[in-house]
């Protein structure tokens, strides 16, 4: 039994290091006043193995809406609408599922340069724990991210973000910081296709080992303000999931 729930925290800490909709790098760019956005990780699987234990991890509709109060400012507001969590361990099976937490975040481009393509933002969030039957943890985290972008030559555009998240500790007796960054490099192929690829990683002050994932995904615009996106990332470290499947819809009105 020990063996299972120490499997099911760790497993539990790769989905919360995961939580944000969208792509995973963030991007500088804002709404506009009067404007509004739906980031929805409309379906998303995580599988991790490790030995004969098996994690598997659903999320239902994880949805951020954003709107804009000035040309370089946005305010957002998200929720984990559901979340399952499953857990097999030498023959014993844990189960949860439920609703997640619920986000604040706002958004501050304060840098952008249009002759090179280049902006850089500021972004602070807060998390309110929500959650109900067992899938997260009953404590008020929060964090910072600087998300970046540039255009580079023949079409590609670059994104990085740097992140520091801080998160409740094991023994419920204070807070570890995690500190992260991503890069992200996209390519339109056609009007309506795009390609890209990603890689993440991560470091607590907690011990825990290291998260590293890198994997790709095609985008599909249906419309000026409206596209899908399916993601497959590969997890490169003990600490992170072997894989993640993602169908993200993103819908501006």
């Amino acid at each position: 039994m020990y063996k299972l729930v120490r499997f099911a925290a760790a497993g539990l800490a790769v989905v919360l290091a995961n939580l944000l909709p969208g792509q995973i790098t963030e991007t500088p760019a804002t709404v506009a006043p009067g404007r509004f956005l739906i980031e929805m990780d409309a379906l998303s699987l995580k599988i991790n193995r490790d030995g004969g234990d098996r994690f598997t991890a659903w999320g239902v509709a994880t949805t951020f809406l954003t709107t804009g109060l000035t040309a370089n400012w946005d305010v957002q507001v998200g929720a984990e609408l559901f979340l399952d969590q499953k857990f097999d361990s030498s023959g014993l099976t844990e189960r949860h599922s439920g609703l997640g937490d619920v986000y604040f975040r706002t958004k501050w481009r304060f840098y952008a340069d249009a002759d090179t393509g280049t902006s850089i933002a500021i972004m602070p969030y807060i998390k309110l724990p929500t959650n109900t039957g067992g899938v997260g943890n009953q404590a008020r985290e929060g964090g910072l991210i600087i998300p970046w972008e540039a255009a580079l030559v023949g079409g590609v555009h670059l994104t990085a973000m740097g992140e520091i998240d801080f998160q409740r500790n094991d023994g419920d007796n204070g807070y570890d910081s995690v500190w992260s960054t991503s890069v992200a490099l996209q390519r339109a192929v056609t009007q309506a296709i795009g390609l890209y690829a990603e890689t993440k990683f991560g470091k607590s002050t907690s011990g825990a080992p290291w998260d590293g994932i890198v994997g790709g995904g095609v985008t599909l615009a249906l419309s000026k303000n409206t596209s899908w996106d399916y993601a497959l990332y590969r997890g490169l470290t003990p600490g992170s999931s072997d894989w993640q499947h993602v169908l993200r819809l993103n819908w501006g009105f």
